[in-house]
């Protein structure tokens, strides 16, 4: 098979299975979880009918305020009134026929900020604050009232809800579940559970998964995968917490532009995560899903605070739906996009991805066409956003195992190559301590032929030609004895610093010097840098400065000395000087030079 052909089979096996995996979780969801987890059952039970429904703008948020108010029949139900903020009432009434010993439960099923519940003229339940501008949201929370035994009579019941908005325009009215308390609760245990626990279960584990992946964003490497999955699970947490915190410390438009901007930015987040989480990433993708939101959100507010109650919350309704959807769009194309070359091993997180997206275009599509059960995407979200977290920290996790083997692995890998280095290192270190002492040798082989071999070959051929004075074979002796010292002292100084170098030179030559009858002088000047000299330069020095010390005590006549060591620039000026009548000159020729000027300038 050619590789062509083995990439192809590749790219058609990844799409398989990343589709089966995306069937599989749309099947699973729609088929299992909708309708027999996440679909309500208010229970088998016998339940009151409510008629003649009724309501009315009041002008306190009081039972006594509904003397005064003039209401207006509702035809059907469900129904609304639109568009003034402030109190309203809702009544209708319930014929019994026998009083339930434990009493009646009931769902209002009433959207509104806050609400009280009066019976028969009585208060039976309510919480929280009515007055405005500061009131609370407990309408919010989804529960059964408890309706007591006492407050109810025989026939016609009056059941009357004192109401109140203070940014949303919408009253909107269903029709009551009512039935006996004790058969309610017990029917309606799964309904009350998502309604209720399940919200502050779900708003405290999407919270704890904010706060890992904050953490992980803060310690990875790459920040955008699990940053842009905080930034998620910690909008779903704020969103939440617009339904489960009745007491906020923002009301009126400020806590409706939250509502509007936290939900909008669920779809920024996903498309952000999706892009950040897949392969061949947008470059632009996520900044740009920004920038649509930040328009998208300056919109809605404006729509909010410019225009009037009514058309303001449709507008920024609107805004937000066609935002949602264009941006669920593109997050299900950016996850296909993702995996279109196959050989990715996350086709599940992308299941769950793709599931996700269909929630947010399905629940955007709801609020434009009020045609969908709603319930979709705010129960399963929650779930999901699990699922991923404990997708993405399982195959962290699979990633920082296999890190550890990597790094026991190179640990291992490691400590054998320093153990061969280190043998290496001892065999480098013989071999150049054997040729440094092999060169050692051959340059004193080589000093000793060049000076001390020379110099008795010179003696050697003076006897054998008999013309030799006594004087000469002293001088020719002197000489020998004084290369033979010159060698000593360079191989004492090896690994000596010139300096020190000098000072053995000084040591050798003061007893001569003085034995001669001269007075001897040695200056170093202070605070020099010596160059680094090898032996057999050392050596060369010291022959120079021997030359000069024994053409001094030879031929200068002279009474005094001195040897000055000073820099001279980067190097050194060594000067040996003497107060005797100097050399010669020849006519025409100058200074007359020997053999040992000559050397010495060589």
């Amino acid at each position: 098979m050619s590789a062509s052909g083995g990439d192809e089979a590749k790219e058609r096996s990844g799409l398989l299975r990343l589709l089966f995996a995306i069937v599989v979780v749309q099947l699973v969801f729609w088929f299992i979880l909708q309708p027999f987890i996440f679909t309500l059952n208010d229970g088998d039970f016998e339940r009151y009918e409510a008629t003649g429904f009724e309501e009315a703008a009041i002008a306190r948020p009081d039972y006594a305020a509904l003397a005064d108010a003039e209401f207006r029949e509702l035809e059907e139900i469900p129904g609304w009134n639109c568009c003034e903020l402030g109190y309203r009432a809702l009544r209708y009434t319930v014929e019994l026929d026998e009083i339930p010993q434990q009493g009646l439960g009931i769902r209002p099923r009433i959207n509104a900020d806050n609400r009280w519940l009066y019976v028969n003229g009585s208060f039976v339940s309510g919480y929280g604050r009515m007055e405005l501008p500061d009131i609370t949201y407990h309408a919010q929370q989804r529960e059964t009232y408890h309706i007591p035994a006492s407050a109810l009579k025989l026939g016609k019941n009056e059941f009357a809800f004192v109401l109140v908005r203070d940014a949303s325009p919408y009253f909107d009215y269903y029709a009551p579940v009512i039935g006996e308390y004790s058969l309610m609760t017990a029917q309606q245990a799964q309904t009350m559970f998502f309604l209720g626990l399940y919200k502050y279960m779900a708003l405290a584990v999407i919270g704890l998964v904010a706060l890992l992946a904050l953490i992980v964003a803060m310690r990875a490497e790459d920040k955008r995968e699990p940053l842009w999955f905080f930034l998620l699970a910690a909008n779903w947490t704020l969103l939440t917490a617009y339904y489960m915190v009745p007491d906020p410390p923002v009301g009126g438009m400020v806590r409706l532009s939250w509502y509007f901007c936290s939900s909008l930015f669920l779809s920024v987040a996903w498309f952000g995560f999706a892009n950040a989480w897949g392969r061949h990433r947008w470059r632009w993708g996520g900044p740009a899903a920004l920038a649509i939101f930040a328009i998208a959100a300056a919109a809605m507010v404006l729509s909010l605070t410019m225009l009037p109650s009514g058309p303001n919350f449709d507008r920024a309704g609107q805004i937000h739906d066609i935002t949602a959807i264009i941006l669920s769009l593109a997050t299900l194309v950016r996850i296909g996009w993702s995996f279109r070359d196959g050989g990715d091993d996350r086709n599940w997180e992308a299941a769950i991805m793709a599931l996700l997206a269909v929630l947010l275009a399905l629940a955007a599509l709801r609020e434009l066409t009020v045609a969908m059960t709603s319930g979709y995407l705010t129960k399963t979200q929650p779930f999901l956003i699990a699922g991923l977290a404990i997708a993405f920290f399982a195959r962290n996790v699979r990633l920082f195992q296999s890190s550890a083997q990597i790094n026991a692995l190179l640990s291992t890998q490691l400590d054998e190559r320093t153990a061969e280095l280190q043998e290496a290192h001892q065999r480098q270190q013989s071999l150049v301590r054997r040729q440094a002492h092999a060169d050692e040798r051959q340059r004193i082989m080589r000093d000793m032929h060049d000076g001390l071999g020379s110099q008795l070959m010179s003696l050697l051929m003076m006897a054998r030609r008999g013309k030799a004075q006594p004087g000469d074979f002293e001088e020719g002796i002197q000489q020998v004895i004084d290369e033979m010292r010159l060698m000593i002292d360079s191989m004492d100084s090896v690994g000596e610093s010139l300096g020190s170098a000098l000072a053995i030179f000084n040591r050798r030559v003061m007893p001569r010097v003085q034995a001669a009858g001269l007075e001897y002088d040695w200056q170093v000047a202070e605070g020099l840098t010596y160059p680094d000299l090898g032996p057999r330069d050392v050596l060369q020095v010291f022959r120079v400065m021997q030359e000069a010390v024994t053409n001094a005590l030879k031929h200068s006549s002279a009474d005094r000395l001195s040897v000055s060591v000073a820099g001279n620039g980067a190097g050194l000026r060594i000067a040996i000087a003497d107060n005797g009548k100097g050399m010669p000159a020849q006519p025409g020729k100058g200074l007359s030079r020997g053999r040992g000027l000559e050397n010495m300038a060589r």
